[in-house]
């Protein structure tokens, strides 16, 4: 199969660390250029990764006729401007989580995408990781019986200053950061959208965001209760609940060097899977054969209006319903 024509929109941390060595290990990805708004960083990660081209400006990246598909590891509050401007320019688009910083940005990105005809979907690597699609399977078939309890959590501590984290103009905040994992898994394993959602967090008062969110979501069948925070000790957390039986996850996000799911307190264990190559893979083939991605714009855009719930619930501190 011919390998995708990919670029990369930005020189973050993320990217070097996790991202682009994921794009050089896809069998099917050929990474053709880097672009940041310096010459010299993008020319260092030129360098570093060995790219034939480099450029200065996104506008110039979108422009390369080589180009078919951009991943955005951009900050969040440029997730959606950059998805629809590449939609724009023809080129699909991995936009890394969360997809934008509302709703209704997300929704302008996904018609940009339906409208110029090119696929766009939020990088949520983690759903295609094995455990995942083992741990449904056995949701699906019933085998814990009907899920009524997902207990989540996703706390990591970061240095204060210079973060872009803590910058609000940016979408800085533990939600939008790492609440987006959890509220994404509820929605993956109830197989359903929330009616309702009441939270509260914590905010930071210097740099005036949140760093420490509790969130109960109301599904048809059962409810989610999670949190995310940037000031407690690490903790990765993902607990399912049926009437009779539960699954745990001893890494549900970051599973390395391996996979170990708890099923009736029975271990599974899964081989190295290194699921940003899986991610790329999967959405390389989707635009080249013309399939759907497995979750995509419409997925992206529902996540979104969870989240709006849950800020809306944090700044009224009452329950709000999620539009669906």
């Amino acid at each position: 199969m011919t390998k995708a024509r990919w670029g990369v929109l930005g020189c973050a941390d993320f990217a070097l660390r996790r991202a682009i060595p994921a794009m050089l290990e896809a069998p099917s990805v050929e990474l053709v250029a880097i672009a940041s708004r310096t010459r010299d960083k993008a020319e260092r990660f030129r360098n570093e990764f060995n790219l034939p081209r480099a450029y200065d400006a996104y506008e110039e990246l979108l422009r390369d006729p080589q180009i078919q598909a951009v991943y955005i590891p951009l900050p969040h509050s440029m997730h959606a401007e950059w998805a629809v401007k590449a939609a724009e320019a023809g080129k699909h688009s991995l936009c890394e989580k969360p997809f934008a910083c509302t709703a209704e940005e997300a929704q302008q990105a996904a018609l940009a995408a339906s409208r110029c005809g090119v696929h766009t979907a939020e990088a949520f690597m983690w759903r295609l990781h094995a455990q995942h699609e083992r741990a449904r399977a056995i949701v699906e078939s019933g085998a814990i019986g009907p899920v009524r309890l997902l207990r989540m959590g996703f706390s990591i501590v970061i240095e204060r200053g210079s973060n872009i984290r803590l910058i609000p103009e940016l979408g800085g905040g533990c939600l939008l950061d790492l609440g987006c994992y959890v509220v994404s898994a509820a929605r993956f394993y109830f197989g359903t959208e929330p009616t309702l959602a009441y939270a509260r967090a914590d905010f930071d008062p210097e740099f005036k965001v949140d760093t420490k969110v509790c969130v109960m979501l109301e599904f048809p069948d059962g409810r989610a209760i999670m949190d995310c925070s940037f000031d407690l000790p690490q903790r990765r957390q993902l607990e399912i609940y049926g009437e009779k039986g539960s699954i745990t996850f001893a890494q549900p996000w970051q599973p390395d060097p391996e996979a170990t799911i708890c099923v009736n307190d029975k271990p599974e264990k899964f081989a190295r899977q290194n699921h940003y190559v899986t991610m790329f893979e999967h959405f390389s083939h989707c635009f080249a054969t013309g399939t759907e991605p497995r979750y995509g714009s419409e997925d992206a855009v529902q996540q979104m209006r969870v989240l709006d719930a849950i800020r809306r619930s944090i700044d009224t501190g009452h329950p709000q319903r999620v539009d669906n």
